[in-house]
């Protein structure tokens, strides 16, 4: 027989097979009418091998049936169900006989087998089995499954076996609780089972959600398994912390089926506190009531019960210790306050300083056991407005190259009246005749600082006016000794109002220079000004329109501080002046400009260079004898007369000098280096002597 004729001959075989069988089935029904019996399972065969062993030579051959689905009674079945059923399969060689240890895979949608790749071996029957669950408990979908067996390199896939998938009806049962009574806080185990109410089978694998009108679970979402078990634990406190009381109810239900579920009541204790705690961490530190600061402020005392924030607890707050004017919880109370705590425990405090300062102790205790208590420290009445006095302006260097760039710090430091630190963020403002400043900067600890820079425009005489201010209060005698003015009994010292920038030093306001105007308060008088001086320039009188002179001051607290400086200029080249050498000395002055109103810049170092050119029996040594070898940073530029209101910076110790000539003699030579600070770095030589 050929090869090509083999396919012909087994056609052959197969189709007397049919025909013999469809023969055989031929009946005389009751009705008189023939019926064909169906034709029995025959499997897939499969041949692409020369031949292999397995439990026997199955040549080129491998059979295997078509899938059977088996339920729990072993009965034919096409629906799955959760409770599961069982895959089928025989594997047989081309004489019927079973082929043992044939892999045989399973596939199909929508379930699960029992091996995690849904393979398995035949046993010495050839079957090879395995169970069959649905992926969801809720799926009804249908789909197909299918077995493909393999030995010896030879393969068999069986037809398409369609199948069903059934919900399974769940109901809880044996719900409860460990204890039926709880502290507040407390915890107990929660327990129920799965059933299937078809099978009357407990069912593993159902998602079971847990909540409660009050209170969490250790695991609120669980799946049954061992049984149908489903166990959690349930604390009587809620997710956000706060603690249960009362009857509370805890339900059970099914996720994918929200009308099967159970409840169950528990019983929960009232609250009962047992420990407060200040939970304020930092130091309370209170602007005065004046102060321009926050006006109040709040402190934290929580409540525990079990060591859980309990809500709705009563409080007792009691003023220890605190300034006279101090009041707590509402404006205008120093008296016993109960509060309660909130939905976290918390019960706050209102402060609101007054204006004396001074430490301030607040206690908390439980209403139902004083005993219980809480001390609110580290809080302080201490921060106030700035004062008149207290304002300081404190300069890198006031003598700035005056042919460059040069630039300074100018550093506000303000005080209360008291000598505090006033309130962090106070603005201080800044104005300047010439050059260029920061126009302002916000205290921390104090104090703040801008820069000065020496630019155009550059005043002619090298003096530029820069003035710093900030809202703040006078100066005054408290003399009833309540730490608060109190107008018509306490004195106000140096009072002042409107001001100006005393650009050109005369002490008195010239049309064109800088005014800053308050405003009227309300509630004052008007009141003696305090006469104008270089460092705090003050507008004493103000001619209005019918000609008639109007007060810029009046009886009230609040006013704008300023203060004044003068800052210098200074070429890099020095302007030597009234030179003079008398018995022993050479004196002179040296100024920063020809006009002669600034040193040269701070900084600038002077030095000698000496050549003895005489035989005189003695040794040229000189010295300088007086005035600064090192111009320093802060040169006293503020020499005002304030009866003829005129600059007597010239011809001061700030410009001065002296070199002695002790042992010098005519032939001589002595020679002045004079050699400035960057941002110039230039050095000048004169002989002297």
């Amino acid at each position: 027989m050929s090869y090509t004729s083999l396919p012909t001959s087994k056609l052959f075989q197969l189709t007397a097979l049919t025909l013999s069988l469809a023969l055989a089935g031929c009946g005389g029904g009751s009705d008189g009418t023939d019926t064909i019996a169906p034709a029995p399972d025959l499997g897939v065969n499969v041949g692409t091998s020369d031949g292999g062993v397995g439990s026997g030579d199955i040549g080129d051959v491998l059979n295997v049936s078509t899938v059977s689905l088996l339920d729990a009674n072993a009965n034919l079945t096409r629906v799955i169900s959760m409770s599961g059923v069982t895959a089928r399969v025989v594997v047989t060689d081309s004489e019927g006989n079973g082929v043992s240890g044939a892999l045989v895979t399973f596939s199909g949608d929508g379930v699960q087998f029992g091996t995690s790749n849904g393979a398995v071996l035949t046993n010495a029957d050839g079957v090879a089995t395995t169970s069959v669950v649905p992926l969801s408990s809720t799926d009804t979908g249908s789909y197909s499954l299918s077995a493909t067996a393999t030995y010896d390199d030879v393969s068999a896939t069986t037809a398409s076996y369609n199948y069903s998938l059934q919900a399974v009806d769940i109901t809880l049962v044996n719900f409860s609780t460990g204890e039926n009574t709880l502290e507040s806080g407390g915890s107990t185990i929660v327990t129920l089972q799965t059933k299937d109410t078809v099978t009357d089978q407990f069912q593993n694998d159902v998602t079971v959600n847990l909540s409660s009108t009050c209170g969490s679970f250790e695991n609120a979402s669980i799946s049954s398994s061992n049984q149908g078990n489903v166990s959690s634990t349930y604390s009587a406190i809620d997710s956000s912390g706060n603690l249960c009381e009362g009857t509370q109810t805890i339900t059970a239900v099914t996720a994918n089926d929200t009308s099967s579920s159970q409840s169950i009541d528990v019983n929960i204790k009232a609250i009962e506190a047992s420990s407060i705690v200040y939970t304020t961490t930092n130091s309370v530190v209170l602007g005065a009531k004046n102060s321009g600061s926050s006006s109040s402020s709040q402190i934290d005392f929580t409540i525990y019960a079990n060591g859980v924030p309990a809500a709705n607890q009563e409080v007792t707050l009691d003023l220890i210790k605190s300034p006279s004017d101090f009041n707590f919880v509402s404006q205008g109370n120093r008296a016993s306050k109960t509060l309660k705590s909130d939905s976290l425990g918390k019960v706050t405090v209102n402060l609101y300083p007054g204006n004396i300062p001074g430490p301030v102790e607040i206690k908390a205790s439980l209403k139902s056991n004083a005993d219980t208590f809480a001390l609110a420290k580290n809080i302080s009445v201490a921060t106030g407005r700035p004062t008149q006095n207290g304002v300081t302006l404190a300069i890198g260097k006031n003598v700035l190259a005056d042919n460059a760039i040069d630039s300074t710090n100018i550093s506000a430091y303000l005080t209360d009246r008291q000598g505090n630190f006033v309130p962090d963020g106070t603005v201080v403002s800044f104005v300047a005749e010439g050059g260029t400043v920061t126009p302002n900067c916000a205290t921390v600890s104090g104090n703040c600082s801008v820069t000065f820079t020496s630019q155009n425009p550059r005043p002619a005489n090298g003096r530029v006016s820069v003035i710093a201010y900030v809202e703040g209060d006078k100066t005054y005698s408290d003399l009833n000794g309540d730490n608060v003015y109190t107008v018509g009994i306490d004195e106000l010292l140096d009072n002042i109002g409107n001001f100006f920038r005393d650009d050109n030093e005369d002490l008195k306001y010239t049309p064109g220079e800088f005014v800053y105007k308050r405003g009227e308060q309300e509630g004052g008088d008007q009141a003696t000004c305090a006469a104008a001086t270089l460092s705090q320039p003050n507008l004493p009188n103000l001619i209005v329109d019918n000609g008639t002179d109007a007060t810029q001051c009046d009886n009230l607290l609040p006013t704008v501080l300023r203060k004044q400086v003068i800052m210098g200029f200074a070429n890099d080249t020095p302007t030597f002046y009234n030179y003079s050498q008398v018995s022993g000395f050479v004196s002179f002055e040296m100024y920063g400009n020809s006009v002669r109103t600034v040193s040269m810049p701070s900084g600038t170092a002077l030095s000698l260079t000496v050549k003895d050119n005489t035989d005189n029996g003695a040794t040229c040594e000189p010295e300088i004898a007086s005035g600064n070898i090192t111009v320093p940073n802060i040169v006293n530029l503020n020499r005002v007369d304030s009866a003829a209101n005129q600059n007597y910076f010239d011809g001061s110790g700030e410009v001065r000098y002296t070199v002695s000539t002790a042992g010098c003699a005519t032939g001589d030579s002595i020679k002045l280096s004079v050699a400035t600070p960057a941002p110039t770095s230039k050095t000048t030589t004169v002989q002297i002597f």
